[in-house]
């Protein structure tokens, strides 16, 4: 069984994964002091809370894009489970190729939604990623990563805008009913979930455009997919966009797929 570790500024997710099926996937808090020992803890406990106890995990994967909490999650993933897990990051072989001015720059959650994004569409594609940042990626129609848009994230512009602005209270972030809003709340949903869905539709729709210029086929952006990942708000946002395609955990589905490779390639050099 694979154990499968996504680890973000706020959050770290955890999938558990048996041929093509995952038997459990759960989201941790990324708590900067937390301990090895505590995530070790946590990881045991999503196992002994998954289905199968008989199945034991045979095989961990990481990627992380926080570079203090790496190290402990590897401690962590030996401590619950008595093996050393592999990390997604430059020198590992993901099946992706990185056509970006500094390859090695490239976080590796990007890296991964993109090896899951080629797999679901087998041709040129955008993954918007709704996290703490929002991050637009572009793949061609050879599955190679052309680069990306990043943008902050929802909750990231709403804490900005509490830290600047004196008077303005946390809200509840959905969707509102009008754009001019008569009330401080329905003021702020409007414009940071409406004015999100602008920034989105507009970053993608230029995306398309140059993707789909690069394609040299007939089809052009209309080609071009668009895959959103992350919250439940992104999901809303993307799709009041026009983009219903829509896959939470995208980047575990990537890091399962590369782990596959891996283990594909480590089976052939045994031969």
């Amino acid at each position: 069984m694979l154990l499968a570790i996504d680890a973000r500024n706020r959050s770290v997710t955890v999938g558990l994964k048996e041929g093509d099926a995952w038997l459990a996937i759960r989201r941790l808090g990324s708590a900067q002091d937390r301990t090895a020992d505590e995530y070790a803890l946590l990881l045991s406990a999503v196992r002994e809370a998954a289905p199968s106890p008989g199945l034991a995990v045979d095989t961990a994967w990481i990627s992380s894009v926080v570079p203090g909490l790496t190290q402990r999650l590897v401690e962590a993933v030996a401590s619950a489970f008595g093996m050393a897990a592999s990390v997604i990051a430059p020198g590992v072989k993901t099946g992706v190729k990185i056509r970006t001015d500094l390859p090695s720059e490239v976080g590796s959650d990007l890296v991964c939604v993109a090896a899951a994004a080629r797999e679901l569409v087998k041709g040129a594609c955008i993954v918007v990623d709704f996290g703490a940042a929002i991050a637009f990626s572009a793949i061609n129609g050879l599955g190679e990563f052309l680069g990306a848009a990043i943008a902050p994230g929802i909750d990231a512009a709403q804490a900005a805008l509490r830290s600047t602005a004196a008077q303005i209270p946390e809200v509840r972030l959905e969707t509102p009913k009008m754009v001019i809003g008569r009330n401080t709340t329905a003021s702020i949903q409007a414009g940071i979930i409406l004015g999100y869905s602008g920034l989105v539709a507009h970053l993608v729709s230029l995306m398309r455009e140059e993707l789909g210029s690069s394609l040299g086929g007939s089809g052009g952006a209309s080609s071009v997919e668009v895959i959103g990942t992350g919250d439940a708000i992104g999901r809303g946002i993307l799709q009041s966009c026009g983009y219903p395609r829509f896959v939470p955990d995208l980047a575990l589905d990537g890091i399962a797929l590369i782990a596959s490779r891996a283990g594909s390639e480590a089976a052939r050099r045994e031969q």
